[in-house]
């Protein structure tokens, strides 16, 4: 995994928002999210305050490996010690199905000699926003993003950036939606939505948009609002 995964990863996992992590060490939230994008990356002085809020180590945050030591993920970590606490008979059951699985795996990888198969979809960098929203206009950029052909990607018609942490846990800012485009989901399904021309992903409830982030308050568009759903969220570009 790349230092941008696992500080998300960490940063989440200790109950940070990433604006809550700028503040403590003096950086904007700006950042942050372009350090979890991959877009740039924490000095070796800021890299050690970050393990010491994070509860890690560098070489986890960095994704390094030696020959000595591998560097373990935090839910490998929980996994070990779940494993540990375990007796004779159900550490047997869980080695039994892992020797399975590991073989399964490794079978699928040494046959799977096609190269893969990509398909386009449209992408749009500016989108939706996880925040107290973003204004979406007609004809707004977009470009073309390769997906996997794979059952899921298939379904998608656009692929469209989160804009903000309203919807943390479940997205985050920066992270890509598969979208289906429709003008309407069922209650409890999340979709992107227009609000007198600004733009929103959130989940749709009975008379109202929900933000799964508590800190964010629900949107309740007016009888005068121009209101419109225009895709339902079926996933994350991985």
């Amino acid at each position: 995994m790349s230092l941008a995964s696992n500080l998300k990863e960490a940063r989440i996992k200790k109950g940070f928002k990433q604006e809550e992590l700028a503040t403590l060490i003096g950086k904007s939230k700006n950042v942050v999210s372009n350090w979890e994008r991959g877009d740039n990356k924490p000095d070796a002085d800021t890299l050690f305050e970050l393990c010491d809020l994070l509860d890690v180590d560098a070489n986890y945050l960095l994704g390094w490996e030696s020959n000595k030591q591998i560097s373990l993920s935090i839910s490998e970590q929980e996994h070990i010690k779940k494993l540990r606490a375990l007796d004779v008979y159900g550490k047997k059951a869980v080695n039994s199905v892992l020797d399975i699985e590991y073989e399964r795996c490794n079978y699928e990888t040494e046959i799977a000699e096609e190269p893969m198969v990509y398909i386009p979809r449209v992408y749009y960098s500016q989108g939706a926003s996880a925040g107290y929203g973003e204004y979406l206009i007609d004809g707004m950029d977009a470009s073309e993003i390769m997906l996997p052909d794979t059952p899921k990607n298939r379904k998608s018609d656009y692929v469209i950036n989160v804009d903000g942490d309203s919807m943390e846990p479940t997205f985050s800012d920066g992270d890509k939606l598969l979208v289906q485009h429709t003008e309407s989901v069922n209650v409890g399904e999340i979709g992107i939505f227009i609000i007198d021309g600004q733009s929103y992903v959130k989940e749709f409830g009975e008379d109202r948009l929900i933000s799964h982030n508590p800190k964010y308050p629900d949107i309740i568009p007016s009888e005068y609002s121009d209101f419109r759903c225009v895709g339902r969220v079926i996933g994350v570009m991985k």
